[in-house]
C-alpha cells in the first residue's frame, strides 16, 4: 500500500476515534464515624476530577441494623430524627472539596445506625419530549455511602448480652446500648456461615449448633445446650 493511502488512512482513524471527555470524580472520607451529641462532625467530598461534579447528599436510618438486607427510613418519614446532614445539595469544581456536616439532634438512649449516601447526580436533556407531558430530568449517579453510628455519651454507655437454647441451636441478644462484635464463631455440629457479627442494641440473632464457641468483644464465650 502506498505511503500516501497509510498516512491518511492513519488520520482517517484519528479523526473516528472517540474523543477523551473530562469528568468528575468523587471522593468521600471517612467511609465510617461514630457521633456523639454537642460535637461537631463533618463528612469530607472532594472532586479529584477534571469536570464539575453536582451532588446530592441524603441521610436516611437503618431499622434493622446488622441485618441485610437492611430495612432504611428517609429522615422524612422520622418523626424525631436524631441526626442532620447539611448542606444536601453542593457543587465541587476540579480540586475543590467541602465538608458535609453531621449535627445530633439529641441523645440517644441506645446506639442507632444511619447511612449518609452522597450522589454524583448528571443531568441529561431529553430531546423531542412531548410538549404536553412533565418529564423530569434523568441521572445517571455512583455514589458513596458513609456509616454513621449515633452514639450515647461515653458515661452512659453498656455492654450486654443474654442468651437461649432454641432448638438446635443458640439464641443472643444484645441487652446493652451499644453495638456487640461477635467473632470466631464455631461449632462442632454445624458450619457457620458466618464469622462476624455485629449485634446492635436489642437485636438478636440465632446460631446453629447445640455447642458454640465465639468471641463477644475480646472475650471468649462458650454455650453448651446438650442437656
Amino acid at each position: 500500500m502506498p505511503r500516501k493511502t497509510l498516512l491518511t488512512l492513519f488520520a482517517s482513524m484519528l479523526l473516528a476515534a472517540p474523543s477523551a471527555q473530562a469528568e468528575g470524580e468523587l471522593l468521600v472520607m471517612p467511609a465510617r464515624i461514630k457521633v456523639f451529641n454537642g460535637h461537631d462532625y463533618g463528612v469530607t467530598v472532594k472532586n479529584v476530577g477534571d469536570a464539575p461534579l453536582y451532588l446530592s447528599a441524603t441521610l436516611q436510618k437503618v431499622k434493622n441494623p446488622g441485618f441485610d438486607p437492611e430495612e432504611q427510613v428517609p429522615l422524612s418519614q422520622l418523626e424525631h430524627p436524631g441526626l442532620l446532614a447539611s448542606p444536601d445539595k453542593l457543587t465541587l469544581g476540579p480540586g475543590q472539596s467541602r465538608a458535609i456536616s453531621l449535627k445530633s439532634l439529641s441523645v440517644p438512649t441506645a446506639e442507632e445506625m444511619y447511612r449518609l449516601y452522597v450522589v454524583p447526580v448528571r443531568a441529561m436533556q431529553v430531546e423531542e419530549a412531548p410538549q404536553d407531558k412533565i418529564s423530569a430530568p434523568m441521572s445517571v449517579s455512583i455514589g458513596y455511602g458513609v456509616l454513621v453510628q449515633h452514639m450515647p455519651p461515653p458515661g452512659q454507655q453498656r455492654s450486654g448480652w443474654s442468651h437461649r437454647c432454641e432448638d438446635a441451636g443458640v439464641r443472643l441478644e444484645n441487652t446493652g446500648n451499644v453495638s456487640l462484635v461477635l467473632a470466631d464463631i464455631a461449632s462442632p455440629d454445624r458450619k457457620q456461615e458466618q464469622n462476624r457479627v455485629v449485634l446492635f442494641p436489642g437485636m438478636s440473632r440465632r446460631f446453629e449448633g447445640k455447642k458454640l464457641t465465639m468471641l463477644i468483644g475480646d472475650a471468649p464465650q462458650g454455650f453448651d445446650c446438650r442437656g
